[in-house]
């Protein structure tokens, strides 16, 4: 392969846009971009930066809804999953696609922020290697791989004992909430027991999100209209209650993620800004490469240049994250290091390296 058809192989995402679901992919971009958005909204601020108030105002809005999307979207295709894999594959697939990215990104973020700790304005020392189980919030983003990881495994311990009662399982997660705040000082019990309810939802609401007719009507413009005040209400108040009782969130998180999803729809059926759905396709690297990328990015603009334009250079950051985070992934497999991204534990069934297979949600 010459260096030109290798930076054009680099460059062509149009495998992107094929046997898949456009809407989930265009949803978990909407998500995507919003967590980059929150790490590089904090990023500049933790370096001194004079971020506007309206800036964090909204990074606190969608933080109400971005992060519980993620589990409802992965628990629409736990039955689909199961189906297709089976138990055993099913654990292996997890074990490959979410624990061992997990353990092995963790291990190589900790160590660069502790070398480079001038650039990720991180202090970080060798206690940090153990919140990796203990306190995984403790080690920035790459919480949500192992909480997803723990939240999965868990609901499908629970579907055996239960046999396949969902609503045991939704009883099971109002309970879990319930009892939430009494584990906050361990964030991996934490984790699950505030997500627990959102992947269970998720569960329940496949057979209807997969139904060409309600997905008709989730696609509706007018429909989208009509959600969006309650919407906006929502998050307002969310702003400013963020102390609120956590069945008081799971409800704004619920809602937050059903705005998203109908937007996802009505964007799939017309279309448009598909740049979301490659991003979305991309969701899982960017969330795992990003926040190194944007801290060397962040570190050498802020060192050489006075910036005094914020929003412009929120704008450029997140911009260059989500696609220096694709690419790299990308030069990555040309490179053959798909051991950086998925684990080397054999599965019973085939399973391409592709972005199906990377997909949390599969």
């Amino acid at each position: 392969m010459n260096n030109k058809s290798g930076i054009k192989n680099l460059l062509n995402f149009s495998s992107t846009q094929t046997n898949r679901f456009g809407w989930i992919d265009y949803a978990k971009g909407i998500a995507i971009i919003l967590v980059v958005y929150r790490h590089v909204g904090f990023g500049l601020k933790s370096n001194g930066a004079n971020v506007n108030q309206w800036i964090l105002d909204l990074n606190d809005m969608f933080y109400s809804f971005r992060m519980p999307l993620f589990f409802i979207l992965s628990g629409l295709f736990f039955g689909k999953s199961m189906t297709k894999r089976g138990t055993g594959g099913f654990i292996l697939t997890k074990v490959n696609t979410l624990l061992y990215p997990y353990i092995l990104w963790s291990i190589l973020q900790i160590t660069l922020q502790m070398v480079f700790h001038e650039v990720a304005h991180a202090q970080r020392g060798v206690a940090d290697y153990l919140n990796i189980i203990i306190q995984p919030r403790a080690n920035n983003q790459l919480w949500y791989l192992f909480a997803l990881f723990n939240v999965t495994l868990l609901y499908l311990f629970m579907s055996k004992l239960f046999k396949n009662n969902n609503y045991w399982q939704l009883l099971l997660a109002v309970i879990f909430i319930a009892l939430a705040p009494f584990a906050n000082r361990i964030s991996t019990f934490y984790d699950i027991m505030i997500h627990y309810i959102f992947f269970c939802l998720g569960n329940l609401a496949a057979p209807y999100f997969f139904d060409e007719k309600i997905q008709h009507k989730l696609s509706s413009g007018y429909a989208l209209l009509m959600l969006l005040p309650v919407f906006i209400s929502l998050q307002y108040y969310f702003l400013y209650h963020q102390d609120m009782n956590l069945f008081m969130y799971a409800f704004i998180a619920v809602v937050g993620s059903l705005f998203t999803i109908m937007l996802s729809f009505l964007l799939d059926k017309h279309k448009w800004l598909p740049f979301l759905r490659i991003t979305g396709h991309y969701s899982l690297y960017i969330y795992v490469l990003h926040v190194p990328i944007v801290s060397f990015i962040r570190y050498f603009l802020l060192r050489n240049f006075t910036l005094s334009n914020i929003p412009l250079l929120m704008i450029v950051l997140i911009s260059l994250a989500v696609f220096l985070s694709i690419i790299t992934y990308r030069l990555c497999r040309m490179l053959k290091l798909n051991f950086l991204f998925i684990g080397p534990f054999k599965q019973k069934t085939k399973a391409q390296f592709d972005g199906e297979t990377l997909n949390p949600t599969a």
